[in-house]
């Protein structure tokens, strides 16, 4: 099967339900499972969304709904590689990388905020 890159919101959706089905069965998934998805998925897509594509913005503050959740640095560890084995899994291209490369930076920024 021939990957596609990452183009179109859609895209960006299958990103983050993938991701979401394999952090709701990892090591962290505690930080998770309480969530509503329902709500959750749309404003990480949007989130994602603003990242990849320069036509979207986000107005949310990431980091104060991050910084209430008591991380470890292990876990932004786990959180990206389960992130890169996602894009990995699904896509292939410049917006491929170009998202790894952004978990990479944001996990990176929080970690040094947040720990």
């Amino acid at each position: 099967m021939t990957k596609t890159d990452i183009l179109s919101p859609a895209d960006i959706t299958k990103l983050i339900k993938t991701f979401y089905d394999k952090l709701l069965v990892s090591s962290i998934k505690h930080y998770f499972v309480h969530l509503n998805l329902n709500e959750h998925l749309p404003r990480v897509d949007s989130f994602w969304n603003a990242t990849i594509f320069p036509e979207y913005a986000y107005g949310q503050n990431l980091m104060e709904r991050h910084a209430q959740m008591n991380l470890q640095k292990e876990d932004f560890k786990i959180w990206l590689a389960l992130f890169w084995e996602t894009v990995d899994e699904l896509y292939s291209g410049e917006n491929a990388e170009v998202t790894k490369n952004r978990a990479a930076s944001i996990a990176y920024i929080m970690q040094k905020k947040l720990l």
